[in-house]
């Protein structure tokens, strides 16, 4: 023999027919081992694996991808350089089909924050919003939403030479966004449909054709989340909220409407025009996105949020007291243990970099510097989270005996390992491998 070891046989060795791999289904984290050999799956976040359905003796694969194909589909982040000419942004967002909003903010100069989806003037003229100022909206020419992406044209606000520019979009999706539009009546109590599919946690209106209006925010923590429907806060300046009947007519949102008041649905002679974006609050082990309120504790050691999830964006807002507004996110630098580059959407400011504001982690984050404008003490402050498509924090069943002794490291985003497994008790102990790491 090969080895030169000697070896006895005590009964007889069957070989099976059927070595084929035959590709198995997973249901949340349930592994059916009685459909199939070989298993793909896609984690994300916090994610738990269970063993269903053994046989007596059974080996079988799962092929695991780090990060959420969701997320990805859904919202992204792109930095780009201005050229001033045509510029096509490739960010796999399927904005042309579904719509939805991009948000464009140059991060080394004093201009104005963008914000245009597939609302148009009657000539066909792509509207921009302002969030900073109360200005209405400008018809630009050359802007277009595409099916991976977006275009912009020769232009100096999103377009300039030796500018660098951020953009974040979001497609319309149920449980994470939507965009509604309606003309004023001048009722001060009107319900508004939407398609979120989801209660929204915060809402954002302009009324668009007029050039003295703020944007009025609706977040389900303002108030510390109690009757948070009776209070408003304005997106362009650094207020406070207000308790204001006007705004949302005192009438909590649903899954198919929200409410306002007179102050947005003035009739303005042939009528008001107003923009709604929404965004979801959805706390499902698979949810893309959370909108909450938290007190501030004055400490480096600050309050930790748990989502059930990392985050790869975050908007923050003292609600109860005067402050900037601030964003933050993974591509621009949101890290553990550094500074966290800020922009601000109520000002046109060029991009900060200040303070180690927040370390986000496979959970949520932790806010770790005693700044008025993320962590003052005694104030409450709104946030709203869209989950990463990074890496998983993987929890496998306990009757798992790895080889060597030690859990292997979980699949990064966009990279695919293999782990392979055995038992031959139907189930009792299972062994384990990471078979193959970084397949991709």
């Amino acid at each position: 023999m090969a080895n030169d070891k000697d070896f006895v046989v005590n009964g007889p060795v069957v070989v099976g027919k059927d070595t084929k791999v035959t590709v198995g289904s997973i249901a949340a984290g349930t592994v059916d081992l009685s459909t199939g050999n070989y298993f793909t799956d896609s984690p994300s976040g916090d994610y738990t694996y269970t063993f269903a359905n053994p046989g007596n003796v059974q080996s079988f694969q799962i092929e695991a991808t780090g990060g959420s194909d969701a997320v990805a589909e859904t919202f992204s982040t792109t930095i780009y350089d201005g050229t001033s000419a045509s510029l096509t942004i490739n960010n796999g967002i399927d904005l042309a089909g579904d719509d939805g909003l991009t948000w464009i903010k140059c991060r080394n100069a004093a201009e104005d924050h963008f914000l245009f989806s597939s609302l148009q003037n009657g000539s066909g003229q792509t509207l921009f919003l302002k969030s900073n100022t109360t200005g209405a909206a400008v018809a630009t020419n050359g802007v277009s939403q595409t099916a991976t992406g977006f275009t912009v044209p020769v232009d100096g606000m999103v377009n300039q030479t030796n500018n660098t520019y951020v953009s974040w979009s979001f497609k319309k999706q149920a449980k994470f966004f939507d965009i509604v539009t309606w003309t004023g009546t001048g009722a001060t109590s009107r319900a508004i449909n939407h398609n979120l599919g989801s209660v929204p946690g915060m809402i954002i209106v302009k009324w668009y054709n007029v050039a003295t209006d703020n944007w009025t925010v609706y977040h389900r923590g303002l108030n510390g989340g109690t009757d948070p429907e009776d209070y408003g806060i304005y997106l362009n300046v650094t207020n406070a909220a207000i308790n204001e009947s006007g705004f949302w007519n005192d009438t909590a949102p649903t899954s198919t409407q929200f409410t306002v008041g007179g102050s947005l649905n003035s009739g303005f002679g042939g009528g008001g025009q107003y923009i709604a974006y929404l965004f979801a609050h959805d706390t499902a082990s698979d949810g893309l996105i959370q909108c909450g309120s938290y007190t501030g504790n004055g400490s480096s050691d600050g309050p930790e949020i748990n989502l059930g999830w990392q985050p790869q964006w975050l908007l923050f807002k003292r609600s109860s007291g005067v402050e900037d507004w601030i964003m933050f996110d993974n591509i621009r630098g949101m890290v553990v243990g550094g500074i966290d580059p800020d922009l601000r959407p109520n000002r046109s400011q060029a991009e900060g970099a200040f303070l180690n504001y927040l370390e986000p982690n496979a959970t949520g984050f932790k806010l770790t510097d005693a700044n008025s404008r993320t962590n003052n003490n005694g104030d409450t402050y709104i946030y709203m989270a869209i989950r990463s498509a990074a890496a998983p924090a993987i929890t496998w069943p306990t009757n798992i005996e790895w080889t060597g002794g030690s859990t292997p490291s979980t699949p990064a985003e966009g990279e695919t390992d293999v782990y392979t497994f055995t038992t031959d008790d139907g189930g009792t102990t299972y062994t384990g491998i990471q078979s193959i790491d970084n397949a991709s």
